[in-house]
């Protein structure tokens, strides 16, 4: 079973560059093959985890389907760099494998009425799909930061060529905002390497030295807390991916320039990378600095739940709204984590801590799936009446049943209305984290009411009331259209009322970062 999560990271990209060779014709039938292939893989590996045992499977010391190999060992004078050819699979990394997959998949069906270039275009999104496993998938640090920087190629690509009218500034803009965060995330790798002496970067031996990063540098002609340093230096590009206010203004213009296929990518698992990292490596691997500055991320959080939020009630673009709606709800994420590290009350707050993390893991693969499913929604009105302006519609509903009952529940389920993915998710956040970080949790709170109120009010405003008689020739979504909307509606409905399979696949993985905590915790 070991060689499933290679073929799982890098047959898209095989197949991607396969494709090219073939005519154009079955382009699109290669690569909706391969992604659906890949996608049945990911869940053989899901269940594989749901059936391991309760103890020692799906944390970062106990990874599935390991396979470490030495890459590079290289000795220059006193200096030992070495990389591993390391992959896994855990708890927390296995839902987001999952998420891509599906993502990917239904973003090649959601694909099939272009034309243009397709099949350049197809093998971006499969070697997308490559970078993206292979953040998820990688248990060394150097090669989590190799495919990190894979990603930004093609998807710089696909916003550069099959963009809007603004395509260009768009995607150099979220160019060069990654590649300045992640430079200072590879700055604080090489810290962290050579503080722990250099034998290894595989997550396991970080895991287990975590507690141990202790003392200070000397900096500025005075002394700066050692792991303060490593903690603002790894989370500077998850920060930027994530995107945490103020440096989130790559968004919009991302999402608003972007193929709508390539917006449900962006903000179903690319924004997730950065807070895979921030639980995986920040937390998990520096757990002293995230608690330095804990209620100042919480502030942050509250901050970016409330901007966004507030941001989005005042957009009159569909997909710039959702934008600010992902920033708002990464929020949670944040939140979560800060409280997860809050230094409030120790062990003895230990379910709290577990209650908030777990919620925040859940948001991430909960929003995937949601933003994903809105701005599938947003492409099917687009592809059809080719605006996207929310006053320029009204009535509708009356022409677009299908679209409309499947946007509703992208809507309610953004806006956490229980029995639905979003509220558990937030549910558990908010429970967990008021206990650590009362203030910063009641202020998040209410981005809920805010999001209620710019999602109901497009709704009303765009379907609902008398129809605009210059829409009257509109038609409803077709079998093609609505299959990716109702995959991830069913996804929805699922994790909503039975969200127990994905709680127990994540529960060990955030056991063990909380133990790295707890221990830090004790030796502050």
């Amino acid at each position: 079973m070991q060689w499933l999560l290679p073929v799982i990271v890098f047959a898209p990209a095989i197949a991607g560059v396969a494709l090219l060779l073939f005519p154009q014709r079955p382009a699109k039938l290669i690569a909706a093959g391969a992604t659906l292939a890949v996608f049945l893989l990911s869940l053989w590996l899901y269940f594989g985890l749901l059936n391991g045992s309760a103890t020692t499977f799906g944390d970062v010391l106990h990874p599935q389907w390991a396979v470490d190999e030495p890459w590079i060992n290289i000795a220059l004078g006193t200096f030992h760099f070495r990389v591993d050819y390391a992959l896994g699979a855990d708890g927390l990394s296995m839902p987001m494998i999952v998420l891509n997959a599906l993502l990917t998949f239904l973003a090649v069906v959601g694909s099939w009425h272009i034309d243009r270039r397709i099949k350049f275009y197809l093998a971006l999104i499969l070697i997308l799909e490559t970078g993206v496993m292979g953040v998820f998938a990688a248990f060394d640090l150097f090669l989590f930061i190799l495919f990190w920087e894979v990603e930004l190629i093609p998807m710089f690509l696909l916003i550069g060529i099959w963009g809007g009218a603004r395509r260009e500034y768009a995607a150099w803009k979220f160019l060069i905002y990654t590649l300045v965060g992640s430079s200072f995330t590879l700055a604080g790798i090489f810290l962290i390497y050579v503080q722990t002496g250099g034998q290894s970067a595989t997550y396991q031996h970080y895991a287990s030295v975590a507690s141990q990063l202790t003392g200070s540098l000397p900096l500025f002609g005075g002394s700066v807390s050692l792991p303060l340093v490593l903690f603002l230096l790894l989370f500077a590009g998850f920060a930027v991916k994530i995107p945490m206010w103020p440096v989130h203004t790559w968004l919009p213009d991302a999402h608003t320039e972007a193929p709508t296929a390539v917006s449900v990518l962006l903000a179903g698992v690319l924004l997730k990378m950065g807070a895979y990292g921030l639980i995986r490596i920040c937390l998990g691997f520096v757990p002293q600095g995230v608690q330095e500055i804990a209620p100042l991320l919480g502030i942050v959080a509250a901050i970016n739940v409330l901007w966004g939020a507030g941001a989005s009630m005042v957009q009159h673009d569909m997909k710039k709204m959702i934008a600010y709606a992902s920033v708002s709800h990464m929020g949670y994420v944040l939140l979560g984590v800060a409280g997860a590290a809050a230094s409030v009350g120790g062990a003895s707050l230990l379910d709290f801590r577990q209650a908030a993390l777990t919620g925040a893991t859940l948001q991430m693969f909960t929003h995937g799936a949601i933003t994903g499913m809105l701005f599938f929604c947003v492409g099917v009105l687009y592809d059809k009446a080719h605006t996207r302006e929310i006053d320029i519609f009204g009535g509708i509903a009356t022409r677009m049943p299908r679209e409309i009952t499947l946007y509703s529940i992208a809507c309610f389920a953004s806006l956490g209305l229980p029995a639905l993915a979003g509220f558990v998710a937030e549910y558990l956040v908010f429970t967990g984290t008021y206990a650590l970080l009362p203030a910063q949790t009641v202020f998040a709170v209410f981005g809920v009411v805010l999001t209620a109120g710019y999602l109901l009010w497009m709704l009303r405003r765009s379907f609902f009331g008398p129809l605009n008689l210059k829409w009257r020739g509109l038609t409803d979504a077709t079998l093609r259209e609505a299959f990716p909307l109702a995959a991830l509606a069913v996804v929805i409905l699922f994790v909503g009322i039975y969200p127990q399979p994905l709680v127990d696949l994540i529960t060990p993985a955030m056991q063990q970062t909380l133990h790295t905590v707890v221990q830090a915790l004790a030796v502050h």
